[in-house]
This record gives C-alpha cells, sequence and structure tokens, in this order.
C-alpha cells in the first residue's frame, strides 16, 4: 500500500504541473478562475471518458492529495484512485506529446 500512496503522490504532482501549464489549475493547484462547468476542449479531449468535468477532476485530485499526505483512505478507494490517476496522467502526457508533434508539422 505504500509504494501504492507513494506512486500516487508522484503522479498526482504530474498531472498538477500539466494541468498548470494548461490553465487549468492554478499556480497553487487549485481549479483556475474561471475555468466553469466544463474543461477547455482541448484537455476535455484528451481526457474524454476518464474525466468529465472540473469537480471529477477536483474529485481525483483531492484523493491523490490526501493519499500522498499519508491521511487514511480505505482500500478501495486507494486503488480506484491510482489507477485513474494512472491513466489519467498517461492521457495527459500522451496528449501533450500529440500536441507537440502538431506544433511541429504546422511549423
Amino acid at each position: 500500500m505504500n509504494d501504492m500512496r507513494a506512486e500516487l503522490g508522484l503522479w498526482v504532482g504530474l498531472i498538477e504541473t500539466i494541468l498548470i501549464n494548461r490553465g487549468v489549475l492554478n499556480n497553487q493547484g487549485q481549479l483556475a478562475t474561471g475555468m466553469g462547468i466544463s474543461l477547455p476542449q482541448d484537455v476535455e479531449e484528451i481526457l474524454d471518458g476518464f474525466i468529465e468535468n472540473p469537480i471529477e477532476l477536483v474529485g481525483l485530485l483531492k484523493i491523490s492529495r490526501e493519499a500522498r499526505d499519508g491521511r487514511p483512505l480505505s482500500p478501495a478507494v486507494l486503488m480506484a484512485a491510482h489507477l485513474m490517476a494512472r491513466e489519467v496522467l498517461q492521457a495527459l502526457q500522451d496528449g501533450s506529446r500529440e500536441g507537440d508533434e502538431d506544433s511541429v508539422k504546422r511549423t
């Protein structure tokens, strides 16, 4: 379980960094001002099937931060957050690579 918490802590940090760079989160890791009820179109497309709206994203981030900080979580919640964070991180990283490739193709 500790390995799972450690991985989740690492992953949530990477997710936060990507989302800050994309303007979804502010520098304090909170939803950016003006985010509204939907994610930016590019992020929504990347996370399609994983995260449908900012509220779900906030929930995943909250649970992941709690795991990172050593707060008590049930094994089921920890395992679900671990799986979801891995999938979200992978999608965001893949989406970032595709965005880089698109910008290279346009130049």
